[in-house]
């Protein structure tokens, strides 16, 4: 495997990490503007890595009907974007003991694509914290 080839794999995940916020943000009308631009920083990113994301349209369908019949109340589909946003911390933060990397992309990993995830996610838990203290979880 390449290096390319594991952050193809880091692409899919931020886009289907960018379909989720999507997906999320008419779940929840008052995160709309912030789960949006959550979406286009996922979105970006999965481009940088990969060449065009092709499945962002059919990924946010699949997540709205599944948060339609699962999950249900707002505060659950934010919290179930935030295990989605875990996960992509965890991926970045697996990628710093891959052997194919050399130090500069090591290091590139710790400076700036691990505390961008992280960075995320937090967001993702501000507005599950915030709603939990207004006591909003319908």
């Amino acid at each position: 495997m390449t290096t390319n080839e594991v952050f193809a794999r880091v692409a899919a995940a931020e886009e289907l990490v960018a379909a989720a916020c999507a997906a999320v943000a008419e779940w929840v009308p008052d995160c709309k503007r912030e789960l949006s631009v959550l979406a286009e920083e996922h979105l970006r990113v999965a481009v940088r890595f990969a060449a065009k994301p092709r499945r962002w349209l059919k990924l946010r369908m699949a997540i709205n009907a599944m948060l339609a019949t699962a999950v249900g109340t707002r505060l659950g589909v934010l919290a179930w974007l935030r295990t989605q946003e875990q996960r992509l911390v965890d991926a970045y933060v697996a990628l710093e003991a891959s052997p194919l990397f050399d130090d500069d992309e090591r290091r590139q990993l710790r400076r700036a694509l691990v505390p961008a995830a992280f960075e995320r996610f937090s967001r993702v838990d501000q507005l599950i914290m915030t709603r939990e203290e207004e006591g909003v979880y319908a």
